[in-house]
């Protein structure tokens, strides 16, 4: 019996559900269920925890390790000799490359080990990522609804009284919990429609005093005055709005419409009600949705914003709100937990990961899936192959990491770019294309580390003290936070601890003028260029060359003069609006 058939079995016996468990070992609904589908283990520090929630004696684990270890060892008794050999070797082995690594850790103190190192040739540079498809459909299907009410739901119709103030300007200011407006006031076209949000009918229990909210509208009239009248009430007996239980913000682009969305909290365990507020043609107010713990979020990838609302915790019932070009309405999509598989799959949302996700107990992203025709359909997890790479595929790298210059995020962890999703040996991989086009050389093998900005390479782990014959960052576009830029360690520059030699190195060629340098070099980039360039001009210091494209920014370039000529050290970009701001 496997860790997770045991896990599973004895949580059954209990009558616990997954998020119990979960939340009696502190760890997320997602790790119990890849425990239970035997995808990882649970930590050794959780396992005496673990043996006392699911009443399992404590030598329980370390029986199923002998058991397995057992299971895994060679049948042949008959000649016990080669069983003791191959212990022998292996034991060699291991004592070998041990001896090994601590006289290369004495010849350079201070190096930090390396913590992983790739298979050979494009197959293992292509996402680098565990494949663990098989535990994740290519298909999850859904429920759905026509919503014929989405654009102008309606609000009910209430008598004047129920806001007993409604003319008395002073009163309402006092009561006012928010006030915004919708249109602009300067655009003619559509009359500037006043929003104000009130609390009323207070009602005190427990020294605690409870209101009812109203949504109120008014459009000035040829005086100027507002004449205020009720929307909606989208809150009865409620004391959070006393405790910044109220909020009011801005959307644009969802499902095609702009408005405000008002969040007013509901109870403790219920979260927000969302009411999504925008204007029809004739100026008047209109209520577009309404959803639960809603969130906004592109999750067909369309360009435009859906509507996610998220009920309850984990397991979670969740409902997305979309719209059909030619339909009237939209459609309500539902996904339940506790069907179709969902709770087998571990799938959660989280839009800072790309939406709906499964994730390990590291958080690392396991599978993720976009709203498809019905259904939500797995997606590669990134957006790069080792066919953007094509001439450094073959590449041999070791990921080191280093405190102070690591982000802590492993190799092959998902980074969600503004532009593109992308892994740090992704992001290694581009780079070194790079180098390859702007120089012709290809490194067989290098150490590299990385951080928020970007990557940094060298023959030894210890390169990030300084020794990195190569840096590249990343703008936000791919998964970084720095500016763009290229960094070259010539080794004709009194650098004799980098491979690149200018001899060996493609430059511009005799007919290439100096003011074109850069622009030549610019010619050869991919992930890094931006736009067509315009115009090449010196820069503030000798060395520098500046670059502007056709739509303003500015890359910067370093060069050195050398024997074999103009070497390029590094070039940064771009600088909207043709300013240097760092």
């Amino acid at each position: 019996m496997t860790y997770g058939e045991r896990i599973k079995q004895a949580r059954e016996r209990r009558g616990l559900t997954q998020e119990q468990l979960a939340e009696s070992l502190e760890v997320s609904r997602q790790a119990v269920s890849k425990w239970e589908m035997d995808l990882s283990r649970p930590a050794r520090g959780k396992l005496a925890r673990l043996s006392e929630v699911l009443e399992l004696p404590e030598e329980t684990w370390a029986a199923m390790d002998e058991e397995a270890a057992a299971a895994e060892r060679p049948g042949d008794a008959a000649r016990p000799w080669r069983i003791a050999a191959a212990v022998l070797a292996a034991l060699c082995l291991v004592l070998g490359a041990a001896l090994a690594a601590v006289l290369r850790h004495q010849a350079h103190p201070g190096v930090p080990a390396p913590v992983e190192e790739t298979q050979d040739g494009p197959a293992a540079a292509e996402t680098g990522i565990p494949d663990l498809t098989e535990a994740f459909p290519e298909t999850l299907p859904l429920g759905v609804t026509h919503d014929f009410d989405f654009g102008d739901v309606p609000t009910g119709d209430y008598a004047p009284a129920c806001v007993p103030f409604l003319e008395d300007d002073l009163e309402l200011q006092e009561q006012e919990v928010w006030g915004g407006y919708l249109g602009d006031e300067g655009d003619t076209r559509l009359p500037t429609l006043h929003l104000s949000v009130v609390k009323t009918n207070p009602v005190e229990e427990n020294r605690t005093t409870f209101y009812d909210l109203y949504l109120l509208y008014a459009q000035p009239d040829s005086a100027g005055d507002l004449n205020w009248k009720i929307l909606t009430r989208i809150a009865d007996c409620n004391h959070y709005v006393n405790t910044d239980g109220f909020q009011a913000e801005r959307f644009a682009n969802v499902l095609g419409r702009d408005g405000w969305k008002l969040s007013i909290v509901i109870g403790a365990s219920a979260g927000d009600m969302d009411y999504y507020i925008t204007q029809r043609p004739d100026g008047s107010p209109a209520l577009m949705a309404v959803g639960n713990k809603a969130q906004e979020f592109d999750v067909d990838e369309d360009g435009e914003l859906e509507i996610v609302s998220l009920c309850g915790h984990n397991p979670w019932y969740c409902e997305i709100t979309d719209t059909r070009e030619g339909e009237e309405g939209a459609f309500r999509y539902t996904l339940d937990p506790y069907n179709d598989g969902f709770a087998n799959v571990g799938l959660g949302f989280d839009a800072d990961k790309g939406g709906f996700v499964a994730t390990d107990s590291q958080e690392s992203v396991l599978a993720r899936y976009l709203l498809g025709d019905g259904e939500l359909v797995r997606q590669p997890l990134t957006d790069f192959t080792a066919a953007d790479w094509p001439d450094v595929a073959g590449t041999k790298l070791t990921f080191v990491t280093e405190a102070g210059l690591s982000d802590g995020r492993g190799p092959d962890e998902v980074l969600y770019g503004k532009k593109y999703r992308i892994t740090h040996r992704q992001q290694a991989y581009l780079a070194l294309q790079e180098l390859y086009n702007l120089t012709g050389l290809r490194v067989e093998a290098c150490c590299y580390s990385a951080s928020e900005t970007g990557v940094h390479f060298s023959l030894l782990p210890d390169g990030t003290n300084g020794r990195n014959f190569f840096s590249a960052w990343y703008g936000e576009d791919y998964g970084g936070s720095g500016i763009p830029s290229l960094h070259v360690t010539w080794r004709e520059l009194g650098n004799d601890w980098s491979p690149l030699s200018l001899a060996e190195a493609a430059r511009p060629e005799s007919w290439v003028a100096r003011e074109n340098t850069l622009r030549w070099y610019y010619d050869r980039l991919a992930a890094f260029r931006t736009g067509e360039a315009a115009i090449e001009t010196d820069g503030e210091f000798p060395e520098e060359r500046y670059l502007y494209l056709e739509n303003g920014d500015l890359f910067v370039g370093d060069f050195r003069d050398t024997d074999q000529g103009m070497a390029l050290v590094s070039l940064i970009g771009p600088y909207p609006g043709g300013e240097v701001n760092h």
